[in-house]
């Protein structure tokens, strides 16, 4: 009997151990999922204004903006436990003001057939202030939590993350009429980016060591062979509707290698 109660007692405190892991753990996982959603967001509502309102794009802003609430809903349960209130709090009041602008932003194009340049713009730089906030907020998760993803992990966001930039600048250039007004809010020239990627790309490829991973960067790497001469050379017969679902499939990719990599 005292041996069983041993034994339930160690399993007891292996789940409570487990539970107290796996929390930080999801809460990064929000976060990360918010820094794509929102980026996601704007590209869509760059193709959304540069394709002449195209429902296609609405519906997938709709899309992303729910992913978005999601991560975010997921996110406030999460944080007061793990010590990170007060920046979901600015992350959530940041949302709200690029919410609003965003339905702005449809409800012209929708309505008038051109979208606010000014709103556009700001549109724009409230997504990179969300970013950056939810950027702080996982490396103050990190510390206080002190649970570090794995290197393949945490390359494989940053890689994610990358990818949606790039494919928000590209869609911007490919699809806008209005200049430069979309662009440049990640302060790095595409050039610049598509480098960056492909630095950590190769990086990240020396780290795996499965047969199944290897797979998904192989996936990865055909994609992305097309998108990068699109990326370098966008001035020349612009498919910012290719780009675009490539960089969806990349995204899935990315996301794939990192589960197959909690999995092992």
């Amino acid at each position: 009997m005292k041996s069983l109660t041993h034994f339930l007692f160690a399993l007891l405190l292996s789940a409570i151990s487990s539970s107290a892991f796996a929390t930080p753990q999801q809460l990064m996982l929000d976060l990360q999922h918010m820094r794509l959603a929102s980026t996601n967001a704007v590209t869509n509502f760059y193709m959304f204004s540069g394709l002449d309102a195209d429902g296609k794009y609405d519906r997938r802003i709709t899309r992303s903006m729910q992913r978005f609430n999601d991560a975010l809903t997921s996110a406030e349960q999460l944080s007061p436990a793990n010590g990170i209130r007060q920046e979901v709090e600015a992350i959530d009041a940041k949302w709200q003001e690029f919410s609003q602008l965003m339905e702005e932003n449809r409800s012209d194009m929708r309505n008038r057939g051109y979208p606010n340049v000014r709103l556009v713009d700001e549109m724009g730089k409230l997504n990179v202030a969300l970013v950056e906030l939810a950027s702080k907020a996982y490396v103050a998760l990190r510390q206080r939590s002190n649970i570090e993803p794995s290197q393949l992990v945490q390359k494989s966001r940053d890689l994610a993350l990358l990818m949606e930039e790039i494919t928000s600048q590209y869609s911007a250039r490919g699809t806008s009429n209005l200049g430069q007004v979309f662009m440049g809010y990640q302060g790095r020239s595409l050039e610049n980016m598509a480098e960056q990627f492909q630095t950590e790309l190769e990086e990240l490829d020396a780290m795996i060591n499965t047969d199944k991973a290897r797979q998904i960067m192989a996936d990865i790497a055909a994609k992305w062979q097309f998108m990068e001469r699109s990326v370098r050379n966008y001035n020349e017969n612009t498919v910012p509707f290719l780009v675009v679902s490539y960089n969806d499939r990349i995204v899935e990719h990315f996301e794939e290698l990192e589960s197959l990599i909690a999995a092992n």
